[in-house]
């Protein structure tokens, strides 16, 4: 928290349950005092999902180095919708040096400090290095020890991710696959067959080589 202070930064960082004791006693304590900061918001593709927010600003905090440092702690507590009518909730929880309000300034709104700033930690884990490691690019493999073969390996990895997701995303492959084909797995399983299975002839790919394409990113 000193050094971002020190060179002006904005942060948000996870507040685990049992990570500093003193601030999550002080937001225990402190919010009831300030209920007003709350609000609830639903969200997912039916508004299924609900969305408890609530908020304290101001937490004076002392760290292990004697650094005083004027903090809010921001929680979110999700509740999702099961098959069997039963709901499961996940709680989040932050602290930030931005300060915390229910509207007003966009950048400084609760709900997007959440869902666009601290949550986007779980989506590079989940969509990204989760993926890498088990939808068949073969992360934790260890194909070297050198780690400048390491780096080059990771890089061409990357490439292939970018590629897997520009073909997942892209319209050509919706129409094919309306349902989609599951996983991320599957997806490299049935490209391997297609290469597999159904060879383009030298004069198709000079055919296709003429034609002027387009790339197009939109909104999902």
């Amino acid at each position: 928290m000193t050094i971002c202070e020190d060179s002006g930064w904005k942060y948000l960082i996870t507040l685990q349950q049992d990570d500093i004791p003193y601030l999550n006693q002080e937001f225990a304590a402190l919010w009831p005092l300030a209920s007003e900061n709350s609000l609830r918001f639903h969200t997912g593709p039916q508004n299924e999902i609900q969305q408890d927010y609530r908020w304290v600003n101001d937490i004076t905090y002392v760290d292990s180095k004697d650094q005083t440092h004027t903090v809010g702690v921001l929680e979110c507590q999700e509740s999702t919708p099961l098959a069997d009518g039963t709901s499961q909730t996940t709680r989040f929880k932050w602290i930030t040096n931005f300060t915390l309000r229910s509207q007003g300034n966009q950048k400084y709104q609760a709900i997007d400090l959440a869902n666009h700033g601290g949550r986007i930690r779980w989506k590079i884990e989940n969509a990204g290095f989760n993926v890498q490691k088990n939808g068949g690019f073969n992360l934790e493999h260890a194909y070297t020890r050198d780690p400048v073969a390491s780096k080059i390996f990771y890089f061409l990895l990357q490439i292939a991710h970018l590629l897997a997701q520009l073909i997942e995303k892209g319209s050509l492959f919706r129409q094919a696959f309306p349902a989609g084909v599951g996983s991320a797995k599957n997806l490299a399983f049935r490209l391997l067959e297609a290469w597999r299975n159904r060879p383009l002839s030298a004069t198709q790919i000079q055919d296709m080589l003429q034609i002027r394409r387009q790339i197009r990113f939109a909104p999902p």
